[in-house]
């Protein structure tokens, strides 16, 4: 009876041995890993956006074939969701809890675990910088009490998941970036009209970012106005210095009818009917170079047009990158100004 009484008292004594001594650690975790992206912040946030996209890149399926993914009524976004089931590691469930576009998702992610839920704060960060965007995956919490000396090696076991699932999310997305195809339409008669714009200049460079910038404020105002609009917003470019390497363009959308706007940097324009050559590009906008480049060889070499030395070349972003998940799936009209050949002779003549 003394000896049942002595093991009784040691398994007391080394239980609160134990209890103090964890309650000296630190159970919580914070593990992140970051990858330079050569992309748009916008692109990226978009495929990180939208749960049914992670299963082209996900580390996790490359460890477990027996994961069977079920996804809520709404996948991206605040509120979006998805759960999984596995023979190898249980279930789980995964929800999108905050956004800020293009630069930031907070999201909850619980393991199904024998001795109950675990939950975790998963959180992406997007940094802009001048070759893509810097992206963070980072993961914490904090362990239950009698776990708390496992929190030391979550680095290791965190880590390597974050560092490669971010190289694969690298490689899906520099594939769909890849799929792109510029097609040539031809002479086409462009019935102009009005729009509402702003403008500015730039090193050609920043034309893309400055440009986004300008259709968010543009856009705003007429949300605030209840403008209504006859299509896609365009750039409009009045000087294209590429020995200087700098732009004058506008950033306009296009309107039913004249609007007198009072107080305001935005204006309203009338595009002139016009001859154009067009050329459509589908995919992702970093490919706009080639794509101009093309348009513009074949403008070069029409048999019965040529360019306009002082014609202004626009572009249509027919659709919104924020809405269009997959680049290769966006679709940007380009015009360049053109006349018959011979033209001038005529009107002297």
């Amino acid at each position: 009876m003394n000896f049942l009484k002595n093991i009784i008292l040691l398994l007391l004594v080394l239980f609160v041995i134990g209890a103090v001594y964890l309650a000296t650690l630190d159970g919580s975790y914070d593990v992140a890993k970051t990858r330079l992206i050569k992309a748009d912040p916008t692109v990226v946030f978009n495929d990180l956006n939208d749960y049914r996209n992670w299963a082209e890149w996900g580390p996790w399926y490359e460890q477990d074939s027996t994961i069977r993914v079920q996804y809520e009524s709404n996948t991206k976004g605040k509120g979006g969701g998805y759960t999984w089931t596995s023979d190898i590691e249980g279930g789980g469930k995964m929800k999108t809890l905050s956004v800020q576009k293009s630069e930031r998702l907070d999201q909850e992610i619980v393991f199904e675990t024998p001795f109950g839920d675990m939950a975790s704060d998963v959180y992406w960060i997007l940094k802009k910088v001048d070759s893509g965007t810097e992206v963070t995956w980072g993961i914490k919490g904090e362990l239950p009490f009698f776990s708390r000396f496992l929190a030391s090696g979550m680095s290791d076991q965190l880590g390597p998941m974050e560092e490669r699932g971010l190289e694969l999310f690298d490689e899906n997305l520099q594939k769909k970036l890849k799929v792109y195809s510029i097609d040539s339409i031809g002479v086409v008669d462009y019935s102009g009209g009005f729009y509402l714009y702003t403008s500015t200049s730039s090193k050609i460079d920043d034309v893309g970012v400055k440009s986004k910038e300008m259709m968010e404020h543009v856009h705003k105002f007429v949300v605030k106005n209840k403008v209504r609009l006859t299509g896609s917003p365009f750039i409009l470019y009045h000087k294209f210095d590429q020995e200087n390497g700098t732009s004058m363009f506008s950033v306009g959308y296009p309107i039913a009818e004249r609007i007198i706007t009072q107080d305001s940097d935005i204006l309203t324009g009338y595009m002139k009917r016009g001859t154009y050559f067009k050329s459509i590009l589908t995919g992702a906008y970093n490919n706009s170079e080639e794509a101009w480049e093309n348009a513009m060889f074949q403008a070069e070499n029409l048999k019965e047009y040529s360019l306009m030395d002082d014609g202004e070349p626009f572009e249509i972003l027919i659709n919104d990158p924020d809405n269009t998940p997959n680049p290769a799936e966006l679709v940007t009209e380009i015009y360049l100004p053109v006349r018959l050949k011979g033209y001038m002779n005529k009107i002297i003549q």
